[in-house]
């Protein structure tokens, strides 16, 4: 006896070929999704040439996410630096989106993919040295590329970092610029210096708990007195390092041992009131 496959019949064909022009129809009218390998690429991500730390290398050409608020603008800017690890989505995203929810354009700065790093917590001696010296650049190579933006208000730009980033937004205060930051966020940054004579003014939010960068350090560091441009310490009881990284609850190994990483969901909201009426204070 013959056989007769379902995919054969004349009706079956029919049917195949009814589908087959909807979905041409339906497609061709879809817009593309840009790809990177097998996963859609990050609409939000830029590159663009940044300056070299070192005079005789050649400038790196760095990456990032840009955001902006609904509108022309312009609006005041956000430049975010990651920790040793990378961006954070659970952290960083989360904060951009928060950023450009209250009227900032922020940029991420990948300052790890274009070097071909992935992680630097266990850095010590020159090789810490040197991707500190590389981040500062990168951050103002940031600022000015924002300050080259139609809608970013150049007159009106902050930098903000978290740990490994919130150490290197202090040092970016220490830099004598041309075009400065107007105001700093660091979170749970390691204080090495003092934090007088900053070229903005500087909010530091930090954990009592921290056990990576101790938060008596940035208390040992601050300023006697008054100072202008003003400087804040906010410690948080209890709290640990990245105690506003969602889920955190794990020990990550720096370049002097373990350390505890923890979230805290108390300090995570007042320091979002903090952030949100410091940049109020000095972006608007």
């Amino acid at each position: 006896m013959k056989s007769i496959r379902p995919g054969c019949t004349p009706f079956f064909r029919l049917m195949l070929s009814l589908y087959a022009a909807c979905l041409f129809i339906s497609c061709a009218h879809a817009p593309p999704i840009p790809m990177k390998g097998n996963k859609p690429a990050d609409p939000n991500r830029v590159s663009f040439k940044g300056t070299s730390a070192n005079i005789f290398a050649d400038p790196l050409t760095l990456a990032g996410r840009l955001q902006k608020p609904a509108g022309d603008g312009p609006f005041p800017a956000v430049v975010l630096l990651h920790g040793c690890g990378g961006i954070q989505p659970k952290r960083d995203h989360r904060w951009a989106e928060r950023l450009s929810d209250w009227g900032y354009v922020t940029f991420q700065v990948d300052s790890f993919g274009p070097r071909g790093l992935s992680n630097v917590c266990t850095y010590t001696g020159k090789d810490s040295i040197d991707i500190f010296q590389q981040r500062v650049t990168d951050a103002y190579d940031a600022l000015q590329y924002l300050a080259g933006l139609p809608f970013v208000d150049v007159k009106k730009i902050a930098v903000m970092g978290w740990s490994h980033g919130g150490h290197t937004t202090l040092q970016a205060l220490y830099q004598d610029r041309k075009m400065p930051f107007q105001a700093a966020v660091a979170f749970y940054p390691a204080c090495r210096r003092s934090l007088s004579g900053m070229s903005a003014p500087l909010l530091i939010l930090i954990g009592e708990a921290d056990d990576w960068t101790p938060a008596a350090q940035c208390v040992t560091m601050m300023p006697k007195g008054k100072t202008s441009p003003e400087v804040i310490l906010k410690i948080y009881p209890g709290a640990y390092h990245g105690f506003d990284t969602v889920g955190a609850n794990h020990k990550v190994r720096g370049s002097k041992g373990m350390h505890h990483l923890q979230y805290n969901p108390v300090a995570e909201a007042d320091a979002i009131i903090q952030v949100r009426s410091f940049f109020e204070k000095h972006l608007r």
